[in-house]
């Protein structure tokens, strides 16, 4: 029920919604008749609510006629302040992805789970395409992983769709997700691995290289992603007195140390730039794909057939600190990860050190 009070010279119309208090306000001028009728409606949503029916606040009729494209459009542009663009700019292609293969007109009140049966054949069919074009080896469990990452994405904008009331959680169906071997473990190089690949390598690219090696790094938070991006790795980040570099990437920042021959390399190349490294400059000016295209090249002549060119120097130092003795609380603070559980995957990447720990307690 909806209780209806005065308040100065203007009403309150008081009602309950999942056991929280909710209050509308009515001004003085409005007419008694309007007040009254507007009471009648929300009691009639509440019980539509209580009993299952109707989710209270939603128009069912605007969602009915809703397509993909403008809910992709609203969604989107109602997260700009919320999220990085990064984040936008998977949903983004995400859903272009789900709409090439669907249709971007298909109704939001139309969606089946047989629209996401298309679009997972669609994505295997380019992808196998796209494989034997560029001559690559197939790897089923890859592309199964970027189709799972396609449908988290969907599934966000679709999610926050009923979140911001533009269609009712009914018209939300089941998405199923390939199955996948479970038991990934991130790729990393060893020593002789890390030498090897950094002979391949020269001037500013070889400048990244050490620098993600000794920091943990990710590539986002080394260089840009294009021209003229602020964001990146710059000489302030750089603090020479108390030995640290300050990382940024996903909204969160953290410091790391600065080991004595990454500071060795820094100091040369700055003395090389010479006025041309000011603070607000840029320490690597390659932008990300470029920086991945000389990573990926230098795997090759090193003779390393592993994946992840830019993304395995931040497993291989995680792998490394873990060798040389480092708590994974150590090398979450290092890799900068929001959750420890994120970091204990590196714990199953060095059995031996399980088995040289116990050694050590029972000698």
């Amino acid at each position: 029920m909806a209780h209806l009070r005065q308040v100065g010279g203007g009403y309150q119309l008081q009602y309950y919604l999942n056991g929280h208090k909710r209050v509308k306000h009515f001004p003085k001028g409005v007419p008694k008749a309007l007040i009254e009728a507007e009471r009648k409606r929300i009691e009639a949503e509440l019980a539509l609510h209580k009993a299952g029916l109707k989710r209270f606040g939603e128009d069912p009729r605007a969602a009915e006629f809703l397509t993909l494209h403008d809910l992709t459009e609203t969604v989107l542009n109602s997260r700009q302040h919320e999220v990085t663009k990064e984040t936008i700019a998977r949903n983004r292609h995400a859903m272009k992805l789900f709409m090439a293969a669907i249709g971007k007109h298909t109704l939001v009140s139309e969606l089946k789970p047989t629209h996401f049966d298309k679009f997972r054949q669609a994505r295997f069919e380019a992808m196998e395409k796209l494989y034997r074009a560029r001559g690559w080896k197939w790897n089923e469990e890859k592309v199964k992983r970027g189709v799972i990452k396609d449908l988290e994405n969907i599934r966000t904008v679709l999610r926050l769709a009923v979140q911001k009331n533009l269609m009712p959680a009914s018209y939300l169906p089941k998405i199923e997700k390939p199955k996948v071997d479970r038991c990934r473990l991130p790729s990393f190089l060893n020593a002789q691995e890390v030498h090897r690949m950094a002979l391949e390598l020269e001037g500013e690219a070889l400048l990244a290289f050490w620098l993600i090696r000794y920091t943990g790094a990710r590539r986002s938070e080394i260089a840009r992603k294009f021209l003229g991006d602020e964001r990146g790795l710059k000489w302030k980040d750089i603090d020479w007195t108390r030995n640290t570099i300050r990382l940024y990437a996903k909204k969160k920042e953290r410091l790391v140390p600065m080991h004595p021959k990454l500071r060795e390399m820094l100091s040369a190349r700055k003395s090389e730039l010479g006025l041309s490294a000011h603070e607000e400059a840029h320490v690597i000016h390659l932008v990300r794909d470029t920086l991945s295209d000389y990573f990926s090249k230098a795997l090759l002549k090193a003779g390393i057939n592993k994946p992840g060119a830019v993304h395995i120097l931040r497993h291989s130092a995680a792998t490394s600190m873990l060798e040389s003795g480092a708590n994974i609380r150590e090398i979450q603070t290092l890799l900068g990860h929001s959750t420890i559980a994120v970091t204990e995957i590196y714990t199953h990447v060095v059995p031996e050190k399980l088995e040289s720990a116990v050694a050590r307690a029972f000698a």
